[in-house]
């Protein structure tokens, strides 16, 4: 995997017909990284952190916005409102595994975020060696679980109690290289 920094951009049209773009976050970012954490709902906050009250945002938010090797953090912006992020971090022991998370504010759920920003990460990831995504999900968190079943990338499941743990295997077809700027409709 490179060290370097992957600069990306793209756009996505969502299920609204809104065109969001999709850019890596920076230091520039926190602030919006910050209230978009702060600004969830109940529901939204446990089912990204597995409890409503969420120690150590500020270190979430930095490692969001600090370029790091094995890590990278991927934003949906309309206008200038961050409205979704999705990140990964290398698995320490596999490093052609990666954890990957995303939170979208509440009032675009449903929209197609999720699922542009999960694509276009994966396509980042593959890039840098990465060839399975893995999550906790908890088993009522609908949306996520959706999200994960529309791609339909393969995976496999393991359930402890009400959580799931997933690993997905990353098409190969995303292996292509990474466009200054692109475009992604309906995601």
């Amino acid at each position: 995997m490179s060290n370097q920094t992957v600069e990306y951009s793209a756009t996505a049209q969502l299920l609204d017909g809104r065109v969001v773009s999709l850019r890596r976050l920076n230091a520039d970012d926190a602030e919006a990284v910050m209230a978009l954490h702060q600004h969830l709902s109940d529901n939204d906050r446990y089912y990204r952190f597995f409890t409503l009250r969420p120690v150590q945002l500020d270190e979430l938010v930095s490692k969001l916005t600090q370029p790091a090797h094995g890590q990278y953090a991927l934003g949906a912006f309309h206008a200038d409102r961050l409205i979704g992020v999705a990140n990964y971090a290398v698995v320490c022991d596999d490093p052609k595994e990666a954890e990957f998370a995303i939170v979208v504010a509440h009032e675009d759920h449903s929209l197609g975020v999720g699922t542009a920003l999960l694509k276009h990460l994966a396509q980042i990831a593959r890039t840098r060696g990465i060839v399975r995504f893995a999550a906790d999900v908890i088993g009522d968190n609908h949306l996520m679980l959706r999200v994960l079943s529309d791609l339909g990338w393969p995976g496999k499941p393991q359930y402890y109690g009400a959580v799931r743990h997933l690993e997905i295997e990353l098409p190969e077809c995303l292996t292509e290289p990474l466009p200054a700027t692109g475009s992604s409709q309906g995601a």
